[in-house]
């Protein structure tokens, strides 16, 4: 940790979510956690949260694609690896010997699939559409076809909420509707299956199921701005810059592209290394504020690709000093969810959307342990 080139990082705590997991599994005390791990773990990196989650005894994850599968298996993590997504059967074939499990949503590729399997067993899931309109199947007929088909070994049923973060009347009536059906399909054939994604778990703790799918809950983000996450849920992610330059600039001055910023005094501007390649979103230039030595330092200007310049003229600064762009609180503040709501988005997407280049370090048992290097 001697040696870290100090630009822009982004922390991840481990220790809290280890503590996370410990809460999601008081909130659903019998049913077994899937780990969703898949986006590079949101952004928070795949491979080191799925040890993590490995040594809090975790065992089941999932992914997108094949390619997060195999970054997974590569890694050794432990455990089964559902793919959510649509896969080549050839390529299916080939990694037919891992610790993957397939989707299937469509009586034609299970078809496919269960010819191609030759006398194997496949493990698949298979997913039921209860109201996404996505992938899935639709009836109790196309589900015992999918069944009956001798190439496939069906671990699982589940499905996927649309609004179980919600807590509109029609909203939870719509996802409870979702559920019955689910359950009903699964229970009157003997089927295992899992619904609860991070708002089922929170807001539907009495849903029946075998699993629970935690996905942003897991990192301590909320599913919904627009609610609250259970007590001692905490935020594993931060992301972090340094004051690169200081410069003062008279009243007049027009700062970054676009001039969209003029000063309305002398003002100093302390110059960091962040900008939208590297996860710091565009769309809140001239609209945030960072925080640097306990207060807050508002943006000027259009943030730059590689760069961002805030005004720091009340704030005692000097070269080296670290930024917080994004905090790890849980909400208000510079925190991911506050700035997603400030350009009208949500926070799984600023959190997906951290760069390659930005190294992310990890903090276990309170020590910087680990950093995670893509470039």
């Amino acid at each position: 940790m001697n040696n870290f080139y100090q630009r822009t990082w982004a922390e991840i705590n481990l220790d809290n979510l280890r503590d996370n997991i410990a809460v999601l599994r008081d909130l659903s005390p019998y049913k077994k956690i899937i780990a969703v791990v898949k986006a590079n773990a949101y952004g928070h990196g795949d491979i080191q949260c799925a040890q993590a989650l490995n040594e809090c005894g975790i065992k089941n994850f999932c992914v997108s694609n094949m390619w997060e599968a195999q970054r997974l298996y590569d890694a050794k993590i432990d455990g089964e690896i559902l793919i959510f997504g649509y896969c080549d059967i050839p390529l299916i074939m080939e990694n037919i010997d891992k610790n993957f499990v397939f989707t299937v949503g469509d009586v034609e590729y299970a078809k496919d699939l269960s010819y191609a399997a030759k006398g194997k067993k496949i493990p698949v899931n298979i997913k039921l559409d209860t109201g996404m309109s996505r992938v899935g199947i639709n009836t109790k007929e196309q589900l015992d076809e999918i069944l009956s088909l001798t190439g496939l070994d069906c671990r699982a049923c589940y499905t996927h909420f649309a609004v179980s973060d919600s807590l509109d009347e029609d909203d939870i009536a719509f996802t409870n509707a979702q559920q019955k059906k689910l359950a009903e399909i699964c229970k009157s054939r003997g089927l295992k299956f899992h619904s609860q994604n991070s708002g089922g778990i929170i807001y539907h703790k009495d849903f029946g199921g075998d699993y629970v799918r935690a996905g942003i809950i897991m990192y301590g983000q909320k599913p919904d701005a627009r609610f609250p996450v259970p007590d001692g849920i905490k935020p594993i992610f931060s992301l972090k810059s340094v004051v690169c330059q200081l410069k003062t600039v008279p009243a007049g001055t027009t700062v970054s592209y676009g001039r969209t910023f003029t000063a309305k005094r002398d003002t100093r501007l302390a110059l960091i290394p962040c900008g939208y390649a590297d996860g710091f979103n565009r769309r809140l230039s001239g609209n945030w504020n960072v925080m640097i030595n306990g207060q807050y330092a508002p943006v000027c200007g259009r943030i730059c690709m590689d760069q961002t310049l805030i005004d720091v003229t009340d704030i005692p600064v000097k070269i080296g000093d670290e930024v917080t762009v994004y905090s790890d609180e849980s909400d208000g503040g510079c925190s991911v969810t506050q700035a997603a709501e400030t350009i009208g988005t949500i926070n799984y997407e600023l959190l997906c959307a951290i760069g390659t280049r930005v190294p992310r370090i990890y903090i276990k048992n309170g020590v910087k342990t680990e950093i995670q290097r893509y470039l």
